[in-house]
């Protein structure tokens, strides 16, 4: 509804006006009506009952309010936190995975922002009985309807304690600040906000570090049991043995061809955690395995042999190599750690082994070290080939 001066009187105050009549549960409305930068801005400040205002203390508001427009602070009495994610989003990479699990993070915890093309998101499978009541849960302590300007810390902290009451790990709720922190460095940035709300909070995640035993036999166990399982399978064997090259799944899982040179035999990561491309050798192990795919050497690597497109999950195929081993806790990350723990064991030094992980720094370490991942993966790799005693061919 427009704002009609008429319907208000002048106060003794400059640009501060008052309702003529009141509104029987709110009391009278205050109107902060002024040119600023030979720009006409009209603003409800607030009202007497309801705000419980004063004409003074209301223009104690107005005056801040003509503060934060000289100091070029958007107005933000119509910009909800989905407006300001679906903004902060066109601003981001979208060929990076984390970019559309921040999409994912959002929606299904904090607010629901338009898909990437629009459309709704197709629904691989059904949603179970506790799922969906989880989601309704969750849907209930949304926030992306609010006003950006109206959200506390108390608001945000309610979802994170929601989550740790519905037994979700620390790890999901960091995730969540995650997303926020950003979302809302990008509204204090461009001034949207004066004030961030999610700058006192934090979420302490527990050490996940696993202790790996025996490391070396693990080592060999495993590299052994992969050959073992998926002999007629270089697809397969490919994948896993990749694992130990301390890459992450989501580094194999978005590999291509085109960042394979087995003239030279080293590989690129491209989208990597830390945000920036890796070189790495390309070890003896894994070439014959991914020699041996039939493919068109184009795009992903490990797309899926039916739709052509990336593979999301392989949890199927590490369960049955994990029953193969009798390793239950077996999985792509913990491969990563019987790696490091294995070279560890050789005496390789704590620097070369963040480089193999694809640390961006050493920063428990040396964090004024900087590391070279090439040079890492062939002091690994070379020990890994005197690990499984690897005839090197000329």
């Amino acid at each position: 509804m427009a704002i009609d001066l008429q319907d208000f009187k002048a106060t003794k105050y400059p640009n501060l006006y008052k309702s003529i009549k009141a509104h029987e549960k709110n009391g009278f409305k205050y109107l902060l009506w002024a040119k600023i930068d030979n720009k006409l801005h009209k603003k409800i400040i607030g009202y007497s009952k309801k705000d419980n205002l004063t004409d003074r203390s209301a223009n104690l508001k107005a005056d801040m309010e003509k503060t934060n427009i000289e100091a070029g602070y958007t107005s933000t009495n119509k910009i909800n936190l989905d407006k300001l994610f679906d903004l902060y989003f066109e601003t981001l990479d979208t060929s990076k995975q984390w970019t559309h699990k921040k999409k994912y993070i959002y929606n299904h915890y904090i607010g629901t922002s338009k898909n990437d093309d629009g459309s709704q998101k197709k629904i691989t499978r059904k949603p179970t009985e506790e799922e969906q009541r989880s989601q309704k849960i969750f849907d209930k302590n949304k926030i992306g309807h609010r006003k950006i300007d109206s959200i506390r810390e108390m608001d945000i902290q309610k979802i994170l304690n929601e989550l740790a009451k519905q037994g979700l790990s620390p790890r999901t709720r960091k995730s969540v600040m995650e997303v926020l922190n950003p979302l809302f460095r990008f509204a204090t940035i461009n001034k949207y906000l004066r004030d961030n709300p999610t700058i006192g909070i934090t979420v302490k995640v527990p050490s996940q570090k696993k202790i790996v035993t025996n490391a070396t036999d693990t080592f060999k166990r495993v590299y052994a049991g992969i050959n073992a399982y998926y002999h007629d399978n270089p697809y397969y064997r490919a994948l896993f043995l990749f694992g130990f090259t301390g890459r992450r799944k989501s580094e194999i899982l978005n590999l291509k061809w085109e960042n394979i040179d087995f003239t030279h035999n080293y590989y690129w990561i491209e989208d990597t955690k830390t945000d920036d491309q890796q070189k790495y050798q390309l070890p003896l192990y894994l070439i014959e395995s991914l020699q041996e795919i039939k493919d068109d050497r184009k795009g992903l690597v490990f797309k899926s042999p039916i739709t052509g497109k990336k593979i999301i999950n392989i949890d199927r195929q590490m369960r049955q190599l994990k029953k193969f081993l009798a390793i239950d806790n077996l999985s792509m990350h913990y491969m990563r750690n019987i790696l490091v723990s294995t070279l560890a064991e050789q005496q390789v030094e704590a620097i070369t082994l963040s480089g193999i992980l694809g640390h961006k720094d050493a920063n428990t370490i040396n964090k004024y070290l900087s590391i070279n991942h090439y040079k890492s993966s062939q002091i690994g790799l070379n020990k890994v080939d005197d690990i499984l005693d690897v005839e090197v061919m000329e």
